[in-house]
């Protein structure tokens, strides 16, 4: 071979070597990229399979075995911690107070116990004298049997000729009727207890003697719903003048058809609203938050913003419980475990402020907070910065990302507590609070018909749950109504 031939013949085989290498590199690209992107959905699948109910909105219900676990190594911890590091028994503690009933001066009945002969001699007894007595008491439920009442009508006629009748009373409107007292039982069970229509036609039947159709109790519902109109007008009204508010909403069904329960209350009241929709149009139906220009504290989803005379608070249990959530990855824990407890510092520095009486936080720990929060948000945007030109942030660089966004956006707002004691909580708690009832109907009853029957609900737990936060009881509450002398709130 001739050395043109054998140049010719190196240079065929250097231009193969050099495409050979060009496929190489483009498939160590691609091997490169897909390699980045597995990473980067293990990353995700790892964070997915941290989720809880204690970083996430997962109900606590859908914890894993380890994850309750590990709560209940917490709890544990801080009883003791509690309890001054000393291990605790379950049961009651020492120096806890009791709850034992104490003997009443006015036992209803006295039933008294003799001896008819001597231990000793069998000697009668009957003229002996009593050298001692020891008291004892048992409470029980004597027989409950209903009392029937005859109304009786008399037509008098006057010396002038007319008669004039008598009336019956507002609830005596059949030959037969039933009382303000039954009816307040059959609506405390339905409302209160959540006992489903058949089973309160039996309950009544068992515990009262009382007998009566599926179609009596849903009826006394449906007046309990009607009579309480006036209330909810009431209660309304005089949420809008109270200077902090808290909201929240939740999902509940009709059939097969999703409603939303949307709540708005205090310590000292209870407005639950039933709709069709989560939208801001069921918010504005329920006849609170339009014009209201107090303080709304809220879980940040984005129809409360929609509010604008109002001032807002978002709750710092949910900011927590996302922090937590984005402090699963390393690169950021520094700044989310740090915002999430210079939260719960400031909480306790503002309840400390309100237990010695001080209308303000001292403008000193308000400046130091305040610049620990913005040091904290800065790393914040640092550990996300912008994504290579072309690229796209994966899930998890999303959720650090918008949430390093939220705490500088709402800065204010998730400030707010610290500036104005009347916002007794950073949390949304008490909205939370309300509403769960809620979720333990759905677990027992499953289901409305229709939404009228999740409006009457709504209302019958506003009155009840209104009602029991100024100590009256439930059922004194519900004689009341249908006595047409329903409690009403007064503005504070």
């Amino acid at each position: 071979m001739s050395f043109e031939a054998r140049i010719a013949e190196l240079e065929g085989i250097i231009a193969g070597l050099s495409s050979r290498v060009g496929v190489l590199e483009a498939e160590n690209v691609g091997l490169r990229t897909e390699n980045a992107g597995l990473k980067a959905e293990i990353v995700s699948l790892k964070s997915k399979g941290s989720k809880h109910s204690g970083n996430s909105s997962l109900p606590p219900s859908r914890d894993p075995v380890k994850e309750r676990q590990r709560q209940a190594v917490e709890r544990q911890a801080k009883k003791r911690r509690a309890a001054g590091g000393t291990s605790r028994k379950p049961g009651g503690q020492p120096g806890s107070p009791g709850v034992t009933r104490s003997q009443t001066d006015t036992p209803d009945e006295i039933v008294t116990h003799t001896p008819a002969c001597c231990a000793g001699c069998g000697a009668g007894l009957a003229d002996a004298a009593v050298s001692r007595i020891v008291r004892r008491q048992s409470i029980d439920i004597p027989p409950v049997k209903p009392v029937v009442t005859e109304h009786r009508v008399e037509t008098r006629t006057c010396v002038c000729g007319v008669a004039t009748a008598g009336r019956f009373p507002d609830h005596v409107r059949a030959p037969v009727s039933y009382g303000p007292g039954v009816k307040a039982a059959v609506v405390y069970l339905l409302a209160r207890q959540h006992i489903p229509i058949e089973r309160c036609r039996e309950a009544m039947r068992d515990l009262f003697g009382v007998r009566m159709s599926t179609g009596t109790v849903d009826a006394f519902y449906a007046d309990a719903g009607r009579k309480l109109a006036g209330f909810i007008t009431a209660l309304a009204a005089t949420l809008r003048t109270l200077a902090v508010v808290h909201v929240d909403e939740t999902s509940d069904r009709v059939g097969t058809m999703t409603c939303w329960m949307h709540v708005t209350s205090t310590n000292m009241f209870t407005l639950i609203h039933a709709s069709a929709t989560r939208g801001i149009q069921a918010v504005r139906d329920a006849g609170v938050l339009v014009g209201y220009t107090g303080v709304i504290v809220h879980d940040r989803l984005a129809m409360y913003w929609q509010f604008r005379r109002a001032k807002h608070q978002v709750c710092g249990a949910h900011l927590i419980r996302d922090l937590a959530s984005v402090a699963n990855v390393a690169t950021q824990r520094a700044w989310a475990t740090g915002l999430a407890g210079l939260l719960v510092e400031i909480n306790t520095a503002c309840d400390q402020a309100r237990s010695l009486g001080h209308r303000t936080l001292a403008p000193t720990r308000q400046r130091e907070f305040a610049t620990r929060y913005d040091t904290l948000v800065a790393a914040g945007h640092t550990a996300n910065p912008d994504p290579p030109h072309g690229r796209k942030r994966n899930s998890l660089q999303r959720d650090s990302h918008n949430l390093a966004v939220a705490f500088t956006t709402h800065r204010a707002s998730i400030l707010r507590f610290m500036y104005n004691l009347n916002i007794t909580s950073m949390t949304n708690n008490q909205a939370e609070r309300d509403l769960r009832p809620v979720k333990i109907h759905r677990k027992i009853s499953s289901c409305f018909r229709d939404q009228t029957g999740a409006e009457r609900f709504a209302h019958a737990r506003s009155y009840l749950s209104t009602t029991r936060k100024h100590d009256i009881p439930a059922i004194e509450a519900l004689t009341r109504l249908f006595n047409n002398d329903p409690w009403m709130p007064h503005t504070t």
